[in-house]
């Protein structure tokens, strides 16, 4: 579904961002990058969605180099949802969700009572069905995430992007996330979901990839993790200890 190919990045000859960065992602696969501020985490994510171009090595989207498609032909293939969401009208939810029926739109055309449908359906799936009469700027950081993933279901993208979804959310709709993700995943979604928690890359399994400061990423099973490696990518210590009560390992700061 991605291959990323020996790709770099840098904003000047002197400021390299990330380096020879390779790596898979199956249809349906989970795959969590963890990361310090500034690593070049969200960076990484405009170049798998052509907003940046790297300076050297290739990414291809669903068999097809990434600088074959047109931006339509794009939209209908990855989704980028950002940290912080934002709309500065006062859209409905469901206004804000029918957006993501846009890539399938002509320029001067209007949404179909199919497109309606899909979106009452998708919120529905997502139970958020009594939201969509409420303005999107009064939800709260939590809602604002779940309704923008309703969007992107509607956008019906192969690939999701997720960059950071769980910050400034509590810790229950961080687990709503998480959850979410799972499921989303489940049901043939392959998704890259950043985040600072590294319990967030035990909970959702799949592949874990750290990117270090001087641009490196390395690549392996989430239980392959130790205290020792994330104390170093995170510059304080910690260690990965069994949680009988939850049955998993967990992440904790000595």
């Amino acid at each position: 579904m991605l291959e990323v190919s020996k790709i770099s990045f840098s904003y000047k000859p002197t400021q390299t961002v990330f380096t020879d960065v390779s790596f898979r992602l199956e249809a349906g696969q989970i795959m969590t990058l963890l990361g310090p501020n500034g690593v070049g985490k969200s960076t990484l994510f405009d170049c798998l969605c052509r907003l940046k171009t790297p300076d050297t090595g290739e990414i291809i989207l669903a068999g097809k180099p990434i600088a074959s498609y047109t931006m339509r032909q794009l939209a209908s293939v990855i989704t980028l949802l950002s940290q912080t969401v934002q709309s500065v009208f006062d859209f409905t939810v469901l206004e804000y969700v029918l957006m993501g029926c846009a890539p399938r739109i002509s320029p001067f055309g209007s949404p179909a009572a199919q497109d309606y449908e899909e979106v009452d359906r998708v919120l529905a799936q997502l139970g958020l069905s009594h939201f969509a009469d409420r303005i999107f700027t009064e939800l709260s950081g939590g809602e604002k995430q779940q309704v923008s993933i309703a969007k992107a279901i509607v956008q019906r993208p192969k690939i999701m992007l997720f960059d950071e979804p769980t910050s400034f959310l509590d810790v229950g709709n961080q687990q709503k996330i998480i959850k979410l993700i799972k499921e989303m995943a489940a049901t043939g979604y392959s998704v890259i979901m950043t985040t600072h928690n590294p319990d967030h890359a035990i909970q959702l399994g799949g592949i874990c990839a750290l990117m270090h400061h001087g641009g490196q990423m390395t690549i392996g099973q989430p239980e392959s993790l130790s205290g020792e490696m994330l104390s170093e990518i995170y510059g304080t210590p910690l260690k990965l200890v069994h949680v009988p009560e939850v049955g998993r390992m967990a992440c904790v700061a000595k």
